[in-house]
């Protein structure tokens, strides 16, 4: 009878000791279910503040480089960066080159070659000259776009500077120009026929 009370206390032991093992369990359990909740939230709320808090800069920094790549976009979408004249007077050949802006950036003559008198008009020898200088000297003209004006040039004569012209210039536009003098819409003056008659002497 002893035995017995014996075996069953300590069985009645050992059940309370795993019901509270379990139950010890179980609350660790919720504690950490808890825990992990609130460190969730509280990184949410952290989150929420660092977010609400820089709204202001992350707007400007967002902004700062929209803009920086819309004006680079504009820049690469630009016709042409600089524009090569070439004019040819009765007695001269000019070359300058301007910037978009019109801001002179090289003057070339033919007279700067030591061409004389109608060496500076002979085309298209002239010009292939001044541009062979012109392009030794600048060498930004193969990367950037350029606009190439003809003044008062034959158009065999552009065609082949051009042919030219393109193989060491980024060509994007050609433009030809006739500024040679007119008398407007009067017709032009005709030479009067003179008729001669001869008198006889009586």
């Amino acid at each position: 009878m002893l035995l017995l009370k014996i075996a069953n206390k300590s069985f009645f032991l050992h059940n309370v000791i795993t019901r509270n093992y379990i139950k010890h369990l179980f609350h660790n359990v919720e504690t950490l279910k808890f825990v992990k909740k609130e460190i969730f939230s509280f990184y949410v709320r952290w989150l929420l503040l660092f977010f609400f808090t820089n709204l202001y800069s992350l707007k400007m920094i967002t902004n700062y480089f929209i803009s920086d790549i819309r004006v680079s976009f504009i820049n690469n979408q630009k016709l042409v960066s600089y524009v090569i004249n070439i004019n040819l007077s009765s007695t001269n050949t000019l070359i300058n080159v301007n910037n978009i802006k019109g801001a002179p950036k090289f003057f070339y003559s033919a007279g700067m070659f030591n061409l004389q008198k109608k060496q500076k008009i002979r085309q298209p020898k002239a010009i292939i000259i001044i541009l062979r200088a012109l392009l030794l000297k600048s060498k930004i003209f193969r990367t950037k776009p350029v606009a190439v004006h003809f003044n008062n040039l034959f158009f065999n004569y552009q065609s082949h500077i051009f042919k030219k012209l393109k193989r060491k210039v980024f060509t994007k536009l050609v433009i030809s120009y006739i500024f040679g003098s007119h008398n407007g819409c009067r017709l032009k003056k005709k030479k009067r026929m003179k008729i001669r008659t001869r008198t006889r002497k009586l």
